[in-house]
């Protein structure tokens, strides 16, 4: 009698999708709390992938839940400095709204300690958290209600990105895992409203993989106005586009993203023009927290702001030309996607960059789930993160107690382990092999039939 072919590898053909305890042994190691990987008959699938986009998100929601009780120092006793360096638990949702005119329901960008470095769609989102609170003013209750009103629609979010992966990936769902159940999202999540750029960006990649490139443009657009980072996935797109003579979708991508930049700036302009000062900000300031460029002035080195500056600058149109190479037909390894394009670009981008906040590890998620890279690898960059999570706060309490707080040297190889592991990470990102998305298999599990040898 023959044999039937094992669905754990790659001659198992009938599998819906590939499911990551057969793969990865990492994730194999991780099922052991809930009985082990799947067993070689295990019917996988069943529910669709409805129902793995429902356990990704369940796996979210316990990531923000720890992300919550990550906060609880700062939640129930405040956000007082240096306490909250000490702790760990500093964010800018509930410190903004205390310091700024949103602790009155106004817009953050004018009045007494005014938040002039918020992004136009952050500073927004802020707002909108402040009017629908029920305490104003910038005492505990007000902030706590504002944070909680943020981890609630950061679930909200959370669950459109991870659907929207899944449908990215249909083959593959379970790599959403790597944006809902990243140890770097309890961290990073509650810290600012980026959370909030990424479901955008992720929501335009997806659009634009539906061939809707005016959809894709205004949605890039909206995400740009929290971090300029998706200006990378826009240029990885019209690059790829025009090496398959695709200019016509591309170019409705580009103008999508201005009309969808101009549907808030316009409007919030007409309110409060100093919105527009945060894009200004960064020029002319000294190098920032996180980024490599601050490793010389934490050494005792003096830095004339305007190199730094310029490094800043000229990162973009270097990182643009390493893209347009990258998508050459020639490369080795094939044509690359969207994602790995960006990818490469970020990297790029990011060390260069003025400067480099903890929270912007939120944004390789995406570009981790639409890659191949397996979870060890994805853990060794978290740990690295949660390091420089930890050691930013200790480096800016430093000011306070030098006898506690981690001096500027110490703080340098912490940033500089970090632009080694970015580095590390999206350069494999950057090379990992290209699958195109294709609609997957049927969910029902056929009937083998046994012959007779």
């Amino acid at each position: 009698m023959s044999t039937p072919p094992d669905p754990r590898t790659e001659e198992g053909q009938d599998r819906p999708w590939q499911v990551p305890s057969w793969v990865d042994p990492v994730v194999a190691q991780a099922t052991g709390i809930v009985g082990g990987p799947l067993g070689r008959y295990a019917v996988v699938g069943g529910r669709g992938l409805a129902g793995v986009a429902a356990a990704v998100v369940l796996l979210g929601a316990l990531m923000l839940g720890l992300g919550v009780w990550q906060k609880g120092h700062c939640l129930m006793k405040g956000w007082s400095t240096p306490d909250q360096f000490w702790r760990s638990c500093y964010s800018d949702v509930a410190v903004v709204h205390a310091s700024s005119p949103l602790a009155e329901r106004a817009l953050p960008w004018v009045g007494e300690g005014a938040a002039t470095g918020t992004a136009p769609l952050s500073g927004v989102a802020m707002w909108l958290l402040a009017v629908v609170s029920p305490r104003a003013g910038g005492g505990l209750a007000s902030q706590q209600w504002v944070l909680a009103l943020w981890a609630l629609v950061a679930m909200v979010l959370l669950a459109v990105a991870v659907v929207a992966l899944v449908a990215l990936c249909p083959t593959r769902p379970w790599r959403a895992a790597h944006l809902a159940a990243s140890p770097v999202l309890a961290l990073l999540a509650l810290v600012s409203t980026d959370l909030l750029g990424v479901t955008l960006m992720v929501l335009g990649l997806w659009a634009w993989r539906r061939d809707r490139p005016w959809v894709a443009g205004l949605l890039l657009g909206l995400a740009l106005l929290v971090r300029p980072f998706p200006l990378l996935v826009l240029a990885a797109i019209v690059m790829l586009a025009a090496r398959r003579g695709r200019l016509l979708p591309a170019l409705q991508a580009v103008v999508g993203t201005v009309l969808g930049a101009l549907l808030v700036l316009l409007p919030l302009v007409s309110v409060q023009p100093e919105a527009l000062t945060a894009a200004q900000q960064w020029w002319g300031q000294p190098a920032g927290y996180g980024a490599l460029q601050m490793v010389p002035r934490l050494l005792g080195l003096s830095v004339p702001t305007g190199l730094t500056t310029a490094v800043a600058v000229g990162g973009w149109p270097l990182a643009l030309m390493l893209g347009w190479r990258w998508t050459a037909p020639d490369r080795p390894g094939g044509a690359p996607g969207v994602e790995q394009v960006a990818a490469l670009m970020l990297l790029v981008v990011a060390l260069t960059a003025t400067s480099l906040s903890v929270q912007s590890g939120l944004w390789v998620l995406p570009f981790l789930a639409l890659s191949s890279v397996p979870w060890s690898r994805h853990l060794v960059w978290a740990l690295v993160e949660a390091l420089t999570f930890v050691t930013t706060w200790l480096h800016i309490a430093y000011a306070s107690d030098p006898g506690r707080g981690l001096p500027p040297d110490a703080y340098a190889v912490v940033v500089v382990l970090r632009a080694a592991a970015w580095t590390w990470l999206l350069w494999e990102v950057a090379r990992a092999p290209h699958r195109p998305a294709h609609r997957p298999a049927p969910t029902s599990t056929p009937v083998r039939t046994v012959s007779p040898s």
